[in-house]
This record gives C-alpha cells, sequence and structure tokens, in this order.
C-alpha cells in the first residue's frame, strides 16, 4: 500500500472516490470553507493506493497542529469526524498495511503523535470493526470517546411514541408550522435564522461552529447538502435545524436551536419530529441526532430527549498514538 498526500481540490482520483464512497467532511467541496474563511488550517490530506494497481483503498483526511509543544496531526480539525473512508470491499489485511504505512509516514513527517477522531461505525452499509482492530493492533489506542444519538428510520414510526410525546407533537402542530427554506427568503430573515441558533447556543455559553457567512456559505455551496428547516409560530421563527447529508443514506442533525419565548408550544419536539419524518420519507437509513455528552460527561436530560425520539446510543471513538 503507498501512501500519498493529496491537494484534494484537483486530486482526480480523490474526486473519484468520494463520487463512489460519499462523505461530506471529506468532500473538498464543503472542505475548502475553512481555505475560503483564512482559518489557517495545514492540511495532510491523504489517499492510500495498491501497489500492485491504480486503485485508491481508501482516503484519510488530517491536518498538521501544534500540541502542547508537539507537532500532531489530527483527522481533522474544520469537521465533526475525518478517520478513515473506504469503501465496502476492502479486507482486514489492506487496512493492516493501511496503518503500516500511515504510520510511517507520520515518522518520515516528523509527527510525534496522532489523533483520529472517527465516525460511528453504524455509518458504513457493512457492519464490522476490522478496520479498528487493524489500529489497534498497529499501536493505536482508543483515547476519547463520545455518545451520539442514531435513529435507524425503517424502524421509526409515530405510533412507537410514547403518549405524552405523541400529545406534544398533536398539540405542537396546532401552533407551529415547519418548512424547508432556501435563499428566495430576504436577508433579514436570513439574520433572524441565524440570531435564534446564536441566541439559542448563548444560554448554553457556547457559540455555533459556525458563523452566519460560513453557514448560508455552505448552503450555496451544497445546496443539497445542507438543509435548512425553520420553525415559525405566530409569523415569527420559533425554531430553526440544519441537517448535513453526511452520506447518501444518513442525515447528521448538526444544529437544533429553539426561541426560549415559544418554549410553551414545545417546538424543539415538533422540529425534531418533523425534520425525522422527513428523513425517512426522503428515503434516509439513519438519522443521527448528534452527541449527548460534553467533556467527557453525559448530559443525561440531553439524551433522555432525544432517546424518547427511538435514538439509541452509539459511540464516536477518537484513536491515538504517540510515535
Amino acid at each position: 500500500m503507498i501512501t500519498i498526500k493529496s491537494e484534494i481540490k484537483t486530486d482526480r482520483d480523490w474526486k473519484d472516490f468520494i463520487s463512489e464512497n460519499y462523505n461530506l467532511f471529506f468532500d473538498p467541496e464543503f472542505l475548502e470553507y475553512n481555505d475560503v474563511f483564512m482559518k489557517k488550517i495545514v492540511w495532510h490530506h491523504l489517499k492510500f493506493r495498491y501497489k500492485d494497481k491504480n486503485k485508491i483503498a481508501a482516503l484519510m483526511t488530517g491536518c498538521e497542529v501544534m500540541n502542547k509543544g508537539k507537532k500532531t496531526f489530527v483527522s481533522s480539525n474544520g469537521v465533526s469526524f475525518g478517520g478513515l473512508l473506504y469503501g465496502e470491499k476492502i479486507g482486514i489485511s489492506d487496512f493492516s498495511n493501511i496503518a503500516s504505512g500511515f504510520k510511517n509516514y507520520l515518522i518520515e513527517n516528523e509527527f510525534s503523535e496522532c489523533i483520529l477522531k472517527n465516525y460511528p461505525v453504524l455509518y458504513n452499509d457493512s457492519f464490522n470493526e476490522e478496520y479498528e482492530y487493524a489500529f489497534l493492533k498497529s499501536g493505536f489506542s482508543i483515547s476519547n470517546y463520545s455518545i451520539t444519538n442514531i435513529i435507524k428510520l425503517a424502524e421509526f414510526d409515530f405510533s412507537k411514541l410514547a403518549n405524552p410525546l405523541k400529545r406534544s407533537i398533536r398539540n405542537s402542530s396546532k401552533q407551529v408550522s415547519v418548512n424547508i427554506i432556501d435563499f428566495e427568503k430576504d436577508a433579514d430573515y436570513l439574520d433572524r435564522y441565524y440570531q435564534v441558533l446564536f441566541d439559542n447556543r448563548l444560554t448554553k455559553k457556547t457559540t455555533p461552529t459556525h458563523s452566519k457567512d460560513e453557514l448560508f456559505y455552505l448552503k450555496k455551496k451544497l445546496p443539497h447538502r445542507i438543509i435548512l428547516f425553520t420553525a415559525e409560530t405566530d409569523n415569527d421563527i420559533s425554531g430553526v435545524c440544519v441537517l448535513f447529508v453526511i452520506k447518501p443514506d444518513v442525515i447528521l442533525n448538526f444544529y437544533l436551536a429553539t426561541d426560549s419565548k415559544y418554549k410553551k408550544y414545545r417546538v424543539s419536539d415538533y422540529l425534531l419530529y418533523k425534520t425525522i419524518q422527513w428523513a425517512k420519507e426522503a428515503g434516509f437509513r439513519l438519522y443521527d441526532i448528534g452527541t449527548s455528552d460534553s467533556s467527557g460527561e453525559l448530559i443525561e436530560g440531553l439524551f433522555s430527549f432525544k432517546k424518547k425520539f427511538k435514538a439509541d446510543g452509539y459511540l464516536r471513538k477518537t484513536y491515538s498514538i504517540k510515535l
């Protein structure tokens, strides 16, 4: 296996692999927003190619950061997760060869350590842990983990929800309307849309991952991959939801936020339900509501809120190795 650093904006191999094994966080069209908005990320995107044939086995996004004075490879800043993107036909010996070649690349480029933030294994159509086994055997260890709530949409049905939630959804439907929005809305509407998100995050003592300009840039750049929902009450925006189409059959709920003055209408319940229903009707397989912990601690109220929508907990694992 040959390890090759890629300039992904112009790399035909990378784009061809992405077209067959799509993942939004490996898409050059998505990743370039970090450069457009001058985040000054030093990239190390890698492709792994078989020696005996002109075929790509896997891709890895990555960047170079200084961590406590040590040069560290991280997969990857600028996105929620990275790790290894591979096709369904890859074998365990291929994973072992990739791990070996990747470690050699890290050593040759004088990295002191490596951190891989992986997407949940459930995202793959074929559920196995051969990739994890090969990297653990090569010296990586699980250094961190978080829990994310994922719905298997084929099993989701309104009738299976608990009666209190069903009543909440029915009551909210009388006061709240939910729709997908696009850029036919004027600037004031979009400003209000983002303000709901921003103010909601302030109540949690944080800020959105994306600025207003970044979020709407991504929407314009990838209109079919970034889906904006709005909840309206009394002709005002009472809630917003931003969905990322991570894979052709996987939805990630990246933002869900409501205006506190409409709390009595249980906007978050109704907005989440409507977006789940939309994803199921659109033919998606999984709906990832996002992580329910922070700094290693489970946020029990948030986990319970997601669990009532039949969203079971699955791990996002972070691997690391010191070289």
